[in-house]
Formats: structure tokens, sequence, C-alpha cells
């Protein structure tokens, strides 16, 4: 009996030495993907379920929108991509991010299927994204429902009336909030890595890592990983995210992106997934590795900032 006793205590001292530690896996996680276009496929849930991070954003265009791969999802091909990602055993959290740019309002959102018309300069034109999110919600499967509604308020009619503000942040949530159906749900928005969101009535606010060479000049430039970068950054994002006195805690995540470049250089700087056009020799997309190298230093250094996710995720897929 003692030798079998020794040989199971060896077993679990063996065991337990190959299991990461609890730091190690808080290091090793990437709590948000979030992609940028809406796609939709099995490709792409099996590239999630392989991060398992806690939560994903769907990017949702309005029943309107051009049938192509990527635009929507219709409900249906929004069931079957659900479906197929739960079947994986993912077991995190779905939030809903809808298309609510300018741009997109007329042909893709406003009276489109069975949504209401409402005129670009009401200032309850945002009732179209909810409405739509709320016959989404009550269509789908208990284990596929959302629990969480993204709206991005930049570039929105419900905003500002051509150069004219016609609300406030802080006006606006509560009444998106008690819009919903579904009490369940969260409300979370997105916008700038340096604003004050604590007073605007949203449960999770996502900051935007990027396009941050304005207010630091010194994070612009070409990111291009190599020995010593990820040090580079972190030393010289320390100066934001002192000031960010608000951002701290579970209730805020920290979005980099991965999104290639279309036109001036590095201007979402910094970017991980850079690309100028079709100059190959200014490629510089960073490797899994590579990222979840900068993304563990985040978390070690700026400890009470943890949650961290990546825009465009499709773009990094396309990469990894």
């Amino acid at each position: 009996m003692n030798k079998f006793l020794n040989v199971l205590l060896l077993a679990i001292v063996l065991v337990s030495c190959n299991q990461p530690s609890n730091d190690e896996v808080v290091l090793n996680k990437i709590n948000v993907l979030w992609e940028n276009e809406s796609i939709h496929s099995n490709e792409l849930a099996d590239s999630i379920f392989s991060v398992n991070p806690d939560k994903f954003v769907l990017n949702v265009d309005g029943p309107g929108s051009f049938d192509k791969p990527n635009t929507g999802p219709t409900l249906t091909e929004l069931k079957t991509f659900i479906s197929y990602l739960r079947g994986l055993g993912w077991k995190g959290e779905l939030v809903m991010h809808p298309d609510c740019a300018k741009g997109e309002y007329q042909h893709d959102w406003n009276g489109q299927g069975n949504l209401p018309k409402i005129d670009t300069t009401n200032v309850k034109s945002w009732q179209v994204y909810v409405t739509y999110f709320n016959q989404i919600q009550d269509a789908l499967p208990t284990n596929s429902k959302f629990s969480e509604l993204m709206i991005e308020t930049e570039n929105t009619y419900f905003m500002t009336n051509g150069k004219v503000k016609i609300q406030t942040k802080d006006s606006l949530f509560p009444k998106i909030k008690k819009f919903i159906k579904d009490p369940t749900v969260s409300l979370s928005t997105t916008s700038d890595w340096e604003v004050n969101w604590k007073n605007w009535g949203v449960d999770y606010y996502y900051a935007q890592m990027y396009d941050m060479d304005y207010m630091y000049p010194c994070l612009g430039g070409h990111n291009k990983y190599g020995n010593g970068r990820v040090d580079t950054l972190i030393n010289r994002m320390k100066p934001a995210m002192s000031l960010q006195k608000n951002m701290v805690g579970d209730s805020v995540y920290f979005i980099f992106t991965y999104s290639d470049l279309e036109k001036i250089p590095y201007m979402d700087a910094p970017m991980f997934g850079e690309m100028m056009l079709k100059d190959t020799s200014k490629q510089y997309v960073w490797k899994r590795s590579e990222f979840m190298e900068f993304n563990g230093e985040f978390k070690k250094i700026f400890t009470n900032q943890t949650n961290t996710g990546i825009w465009s995720v499709e773009d990094a897929f396309k990469n990894w």
C-alpha cells in the first residue's frame, strides 16, 4: 500500500509541475476577439475556439445588407454559426455589435425587414438597431442568445445632425438600456482609449488602443516585431495608461488592432497587422507567439488593467 501511495504522490507532483500556474493562464489569455467584417464561417468558429476568449464580438449588418460572405448574417446564418461554435465546446459570451455607421443606415437598416422607419434627423434613430437586436434575441435558441449589446456612437445619426451634437452619451445609454427587452443583457460601448465613460450608464467599455500617436508620437511609426520591441511598446504606453484612472477593473477591455493598412502609414498606430498594400517589404504582421508575448507583458505591467482583446481578428487568423 505504501508503495502504491508513493507512486500516486509522484504522479500528482509530476502532473502539477506540468500544469501552468494561474498567473501563466491569465497572462496567456486573450479575453475578447472582435471581428471587423461580418464573417460567420465554420473556419472562423474553429479559430475562435482555438483561442478560447471570454467573449466574441459579432459585427452585425442590418437586414437590408447585401448577401455576401462578409455581410449579414441573416438569422438563419447566425443560428448556424453559433450552433457550430457552441458545438465545438466554446462556453464564452456572445456580444452583438450592430454597424451603426451613417453610410449604412438607409440601405441596411432604416425600414428594412420589420424594422421601423425613423428619419436620420430624429434623435431616436438608435431604436432601429435595438429593435433588430430584440428581434434577433427573441428568435435565437436559449444557448445561442447574446449576453451583451455593444452600441458604438461615433459617426451615427443619433448622436449628431451635421456637426451639431443632438444628445449626450450619459442621456443616450439609459434609454437604450430600458429599450432592451431581455433584462439579462448587458450594455456596452467602445470609443477612444482616453475617454471618461463611468457616468454613461453602460456595463462595459472597450478602449480602442490604437490611433494613439496623435497624443504620443512615440507610439507612431511602423510597428515591426523584433528583439526588445515588446518592452519598447509597453514603456511607451505607460504615460497613457497612467492617465486612465477610470480604465481599471473587469468592466474595461483594452482592444488592439490587427486591421491591415489601407491609406496613411501607421494611421492607427500601434498596429499589429500592418500591411503596406502590395509592398511585401513593408508588411509587419505579428505572429501569434509574438502578440502573445506582448499580451502577457501588458497584463504583467498593468496589473489593474488586464482584460485584453483583438479587433479585426479575422486578419490575425489569416497570419497565425
